[in-house]
């Protein structure tokens, strides 16, 4: 694996496009599984609409709210980086598209990742001490910048297929790693060799 961020993010995202679609599919059912004690009822559930060959989330967002969880969505501001959180609701004319990133987003009350008990945050690249290369926007840097200062605030567990981990990805002075991993293995908290529930066979890899 390349040490560049850039010829890394190019590997990695071959490696994910390369999935197949039945491969996908069970792995995201199989991350809602392990993911099922994070979300129970009450909790504020940090996620994200996955993109392009991200894992999908919706099987997740659905059983979280079936349990009772509160769900957000990110935001991206007009100006600066911070993202704000939006708690989805039941108005199917809540979303929109983000007219800046094309990306879309629900119209819903807001607050801050530090109100959040669960954010889940996408990656490119994850390495063994639980540091993250992201799509290299830096807006979920700028947004958990707070855990630099103040050192809490909630569960940060990064969401990926077990082809995106690496022994190490490039880091800058700024990064802070993540509290745990969520793929299609378990769920893995950094400093512990074991994952942190029970981890099921996994689907079968496209070669």
């Amino acid at each position: 694996m390349s040490t560049d961020k850039f010829a890394l993010r190019r590997e990695l995202r071959r490696a994910r496009a390369r999935l197949t679609p039945g491969y996908r599919h069970a792995a995201a059912r199989a991350v809602a599984r392990h993911a099922a004690r994070l979300t129970g009822s009450g909790r504020r559930i940090g996620a994200y609409l996955a993109a392009g060959t991200e894992l999908d989330l919706e099987p997740l967002m659905s059983a979280a709210l079936f349990r009772g969880a509160e769900l957000y969505l990110p935001v991206i501001p007009n100006r600066a980086r911070r993202l704000w959180f939006s708690r989805l609701g039941p108005d199917p004319d809540g979303w929109y598209v983000n007219p800046r990133y094309r990306i879309t987003e629900y119209d819903g009350p807001v607050l801050r990742a530090e109100k959040l008990d669960v954010l889940l945050v996408p990656l490119v690249g994850v390495d063994a001490d639980g540091y993250r290369l992201g799509q290299g926007g830096g807006f979920y840097d700028a947004t958990l910048a707070f855990r630099r200062r103040h050192g809490h605030g909630p569960l940060v567990i990064g969401v990926a297929f077990e082809c995106q981990r690496v022994a190490a990805v490039p880091r800058e002075p700024w990064d802070m790693p993540l509290d745990a991993l969520l793929t299609e293995r378990g769920l893995f908290r950094f400093g512990q060799r074991q994952p942190s529930s029970h981890v099921s066979p996994s689907p079968e890899q496209a070669q």
